[in-house]
């Protein structure tokens, strides 16, 4: 059984899930084993969670009895490698108080972003659309759930951003947070017109008339439809460059 420490007893643990899943302590990065990563995630995205729960989700295909088991096993061998780690409260299970994970940071950010009323003055950190992928390569249905959640979350936090640069006149910077958003929803065409609208503003007429096509492209092949009659008025008589 984990024994929970006194938080700040020990330097912070850094838990990675955006990429592959590293830890690392007093600048010293870890390599959990398979098991123990799991669990450490799970606990990260769905917060505590009882023994039981945790035993069926990451162990599904044995039997109950077996599955708490290799749940006691991985629990003992992280509080062995990383005191600190876990906290236990009777049948629930949690991350310890100094463990600090990039993907709360990141959800953190992305709620500020999405409740901002004024452009940013610059790119935020956590724009590159690659920097929001949650555990890539990981295949389970509750990764595959939490995986759509936090992109859409990232999609509307940075368009909404978009959408403040371009009304402020920051052509440049809605166009770039346009083109991040674009990188993960293709099919966005909220996204596609504000870059649209962004490369008009700068006097790109060429990219916007590129990243037009590129929608009309991506709706036929997709979809089997023409953009909305919005988008193609935005384009004008440009067009026919």
């Amino acid at each position: 059984m984990a024994v929970d420490e006194e938080p700040g007893a020990r330097a912070p643990i850094e838990l990675r899930l955006l990429g592959s899943v590293e830890v690392e302590q007093d600048g010293e990065v870890l390599s959990p084993g398979i098991r123990q990563q799991r669990l450490l995630a799970a606990l990260a995205v769905l917060g505590p969670r009882p023994r039981s729960f945790l035993g069926e989700l990451l162990w599904s295909e044995r039997p109950a009895e077996r599955a708490m088991g290799s749940l006691r096993t991985t629990v003992f061998n992280i509080s062995r490698r990383l005191p600190g780690a876990l906290r236990t409260r009777g049948a629930t299970i949690a991350l310890g108080e100094d463990v600090r994970v990039d993907l709360h940071e990141l959800r953190s950010a992305l709620d500020a972003a999405a409740a901002a009323q004024q452009a940013p003055a610059e790119i935020p950190w956590f724009v590159r659309p690659e920097g929001a992928e949650l555990l890539p390569g990981w295949y389970e249905g509750w990764v595959s759930a939490e995986q759509d959640r936090l992109r859409a979350q990232y999609v509307n936090a940075v368009e909404h951003l978009a959408r403040l640069a371009l009304e402020r006149g920051d052509y440049y910077r809605a166009q770039v947070l346009a083109e991040n958003v674009r990188a993960l929803a293709p099919l966005r065409e909220s996204a596609v017109r504000v870059s649209i609208e962004a490369d008009l503003g700068l006097g790109n007429h060429a990219p916007a008339l590129q990243t037009y096509r590129e929608f009309c492209s991506v709706m036929a092949d997709e979809l089997g439809a023409p953009p909305s009659p919005q988008i193609t008025q935005l384009m004008g008589g440009i067009r026919s460059a």
